[in-house]
């Protein structure tokens, strides 16, 4: 047996050795594991997808595990073991007795239903097979998609054409996995979309979907979220309603653990800077700019040491001193933007002017007091000595 000493040694010594012994399967993988716990290789993080930001460059299979939930209904076809389903998709099974007593999925019919009614289906761009008389899941309803179970895990009608407000039955569907009423732009090379969604009123409460992770409703009319949406802060990754005429924030901010994406800009948001805003650890986007925030920004927020992006742009109220902190806790920051702000700070005094603060102009040292005469390039000697002696030529 090879020592396991001899291995980790060097990496270059350790991978001829296992060529050697006859390049076993299971040697390689003891040793390509053992290297990478040792360089300290992040494992994926099983709440979110296979994105390069998120540096996945290992994995123990727990993310792909977890998108068993996303499987749409037609594609778990083949290893389905449901008793309604027993051999399969086949298409008489959506009208047999075993299926059709399932009162969820009755539940979930009336619900998309109401939806339809309330929205002004008649009138949708695409309302394709939303029919009492045919089935949400196997009928292929536009917009919507089923798991294994025959329950909706997604409801997906951006940018086609829904009118009204949202009907509290909305929250009746607790699949859900994704809510998506948005529109996309309100034009295209100047020519107007037609299809815009317009939906008025408040969100209604989804807390009764315990498996949400994301709300996408931009571009609408809406004036209000739930009251209760921290009731889905643990599950719940993605929070898109730009665009709308939201007036507040979400209530408990501490409780969106699992928070990546808060985008709530271009609203009339009139309110403090929640203290607690900083409780957003895993957050990686914040777009809040255009909004009527006010009050002062703390150093809580150096704990969101995740964050790329950081938008509270055109808040003219909203003051504070940007903490200095975040040039090395915020080691993934892409840019911020503070234009049109009261902020102040030495980071305010290098971004105030501009749209987006790109990291590396705000990230360098007021002096070179952190600096050793060895780390001082010679060209910058050259210049300081050059301009003292004032010779220009």
């Amino acid at each position: 047996a090879l020592p396991i000493s001899s291995i980790v040694d060097n990496s270059g010594a350790a991978m001829t050795t296992a060529q050697n012994v006859g390049g076993g399967l299971a040697l390689r993988c003891l040793f390509w594991a053992l290297c990478m716990a040792m360089a300290g290789w992040r494992r994926a993080d099983a709440s979110g997808g296979i994105t390069a930001d998120e540096r996945l460059l290992f994995s123990d299979g727990q993310w792909h595990r977890n998108q068993r939930k996303s499987i749409a209904m037609e594609t778990s076809c083949y290893y389905t073991t449901q008793e309604a389903m027993p051999y399969g998709c086949q298409y008489s099974r959506a009208y047999s007795a075993v299926y059709k007593k399932d009162i969820q999925r009755e539940t979930e019919k009336e619900a998309l239903m109401d939806i339809f009614n309330s929205l002004a289906g008649d009138f949708w761009r695409s309302n394709d097979n939303w029919n009492k008389e045919l089935d949400p899941c196997w009928d292929f309803w536009y917009g919507v998609t089923c798991n294994e179970h025959g329950y909706v895990i997604k409801l997906e009608l951006a940018d086609n054409r829904l009118r009204g407000m949202l009907p509290p039955s909305l929250g009746r569907l607790t699949s859900l996995l994704k809510l998506d009423l948005s529109s996309s732009q309100s034009n295209y090379h100047l020519h107007p979309n037609e299809q815009m969604n317009n939906i008025e009123g408040v969100l209604p409460s989804l807390a009764a979907c315990t498996r949400i992770e994301e709300i996408e409703i931009s571009g609408n009319s809406l004036i209000k979220l739930p009251d209760d949406l921290w009731l889905n802060a643990g599950t719940l990754r993605v929070l898109s309603a730009s665009h709308n005429n939201l007036r507040a924030l979400p209530q408990k901010l501490e409780e969106f653990k699992v928070l990546h994406t808060l985008e709530l800009d271009h609203n009339v948001i009139k309110e403090d800077f929640p203290e607690d805003f900083g409780s957003l650890t895993n957050a990686r986007i914040i777009h809040l700019q255009y909004n009527k925030l006010q009050g002062e920004i703390t150093q809580a927020i150096i704990g969101m040491n995740r964050v790329q992006v950081f938008d509270v742009s055109h808040n003219p109220k909203l003051a504070g001193e940007l903490p200095e902190q975040i040039i090395v806790e915020w080691a993934d920051q892409d840019y911020l933007s503070i234009l049109n702000t009261s902020l102040t700070g030495y980071i305010s005094s290098l971004c105030l002017d501009v749209p987006f603060c790109w990291k590396f102009m705000y990230d360098t040292h007021q002096d070179l007091t952190w600096a050793t005469v060895s780390d001082v390039p010679d060209i910058v000697t050259m210049t300081v000595d050059l301009a003292r002696s004032g010779d220009r030529k």
